[in-house]
């Protein structure tokens, strides 16, 4: 499956309205054929379930239950390729953290504003978008990433659809609320309070600009080094299998 990283570092804020982010640049996209978890000192790659990579110690290769044997000079390559993969798992949860909780705070500071009357709404809309923030990370963490199920739960229409659900929400009660009184002042020439309202949403609208990008673009640059990462665990990956060819069928980035 194809797991965009990028993407899974800025969908989150994309979709929560956090979505100022200035994301230019382009996403780096992998084929990662296996989910892939640390457990103590082995690092397991798993498809369907079953266990197809095993390496322990970051020097002991197992390939469907056998263990393999191995050179020094293959053993050092896959010690390698193994801290770098070690590397891999903590860099991806950290941006999918700092995704969510930049997500968060962006709901936060949207609901803070258009339901500023009905704070009790404004704390269920958050509730709900922390709960969904909370799925996504089910399937990455510091010791397990799931690349295809989180491709699958952010392409989910369930996903989409809560988080519009949850905006529309907002927006249309803040419609409800303020437009009726901002008519009412326009057609009595009270000028004032409709210039008052609209200076306020355009500060409003800017204050989120100027916030947001600056913590995105933190956020991409994380997402870029963890592009070189991947990059060099391919690259590393490469070069294991030229020194043994039987791991051909098993790379994690075929």
């Amino acid at each position: 499956m194809n797991y965009k990283i990028k993407t899974l570092a800025i969908a989150v804020m994309m979709v929560t309205g956090a979505g100022v982010a200035n994301a230019k640049s382009q996403t780096c996209d992998v084929d990662m054929a296996y989910d892939v978890s640390l457990n103590g000192n082995e690092i397991v790659f798993t498809k369907d379930k079953q266990q197809s990579v095993v390496i322990k110690d970051s020097n002991s290769l197992s390939l469907d239950g056998k263990t393999q044997s191995l050179s020094a000079k293959q053993t050092q390559l896959l010690h390698e390729y193994a801290q770098q993969i070690r590397e891999l798992l903590p860099a991806a949860s950290d941006i999918a953290e700092d995704a969510s909780l930049l997500a968060l705070e962006a709901v936060r500071d949207v609901t803070n504003v258009l339901l500023e009357h009905n704070p009790a709404k404004a704390d269920e809309i958050i509730a709900r978008v922390d709960t969904i923030a909370a799925e996504l990370k089910q399937h990455i963490s510091d010791s397990h990433l799931r690349p295809e199920a989180i491709a699958e739960y952010l392409d989910g229409a369930e996903f989409e659809k809560e988080f519009e659900a949850l905006m529309e929400e907002s927006v249309t009660e803040f419609i409800e609320v303020n437009i009726p009184s901002m008519i009412a002042a326009a057609m009595s020439g009270n000028e004032e309070k409709v210039k008052a309202f609209e200076e306020r949403m355009e500060k409003f609208g800017q204050e989120m600009e100027t916030k947001y990008e600056a913590k995105a673009r933190i956020i991409e640059e994380k997402a870029d080094a963890l592009c070189d990462l991947v990059k060099q665990i391919e690259a590393k990956e490469d070069s294991f299998v030229s020194a043994f060819e039987q791991y051909e069928n098993y790379q994690l980035i075929p």
